[in-house]
């Protein structure tokens, strides 16, 4: 049930790291303008997350945040992270570029910016680290944002297309 402040920083960075490698192996292959660069905005940021939270969990932190006992975060670990939430590009790109396969790589990433976005609010509002917490809400309102972003090309590409 504990949970570690490196269980924590492993989970944040698989999750941005493969964000990342979702979102280049994305613009790699559509053709759209507009969702090429779309995808490489997503995975530069995606990077950039993980850099802030090597630097969130870095060794001088305290090992008590907060959240080492949190039944609800551990339980949102549990039944959100026991799969990739970014599956393997392998698996969703076989279908692009085709409309279908684009509409199933954007139903992804609207589902994984809200787990992120769901997991960085549940860190924030356990932790007890002021620096720390005020960094998780930035995060957290940056998954907002993508998810944002995310839904709204959906529906623009949506209309674009029917």
């Amino acid at each position: 049930m504990n949970l570690t402040n490196k269980e924590l920083l492993e989970i944040s960075t698989k999750l941005e790291r493969d964000g990342k490698r979702f979102y280049t192996e994305l613009a790699k292959i559509v053709n759209d303008p507009l969702l090429k660069d779309f995808f490489k905005l997503m995975a530069r940021e995606e990077a950039q997350h993980e850099k802030q939270f090597k630097n969130l969990f870095s060794p001088n932190k305290d090992s008590n945040l907060g959240w080492e006992n949190n039944p609800s975060l551990r339980n949102f670990i549990d039944r959100e992270f026991q799969t990739d939430i970014f599956p393997s590009p392998h698996q969703t790109l076989e279908e692009l570029p085709s409309i279908r396969g684009i509409h199933k790589a954007l139903d992804i990433a609207i589902e994984a910016e809200r787990i992120a976005g769901e997991f960085f609010k549940l860190l924030q509002e356990s932790c007890n680290d002021i620096e720390i917490k005020t960094q998780l809400t930035i995060l957290e309102k940056l998954e907002a944002e993508h998810l944002e972003k995310v839904l709204s090309l959906k529906k623009r590409f949506l209309n674009d297309n029917n």
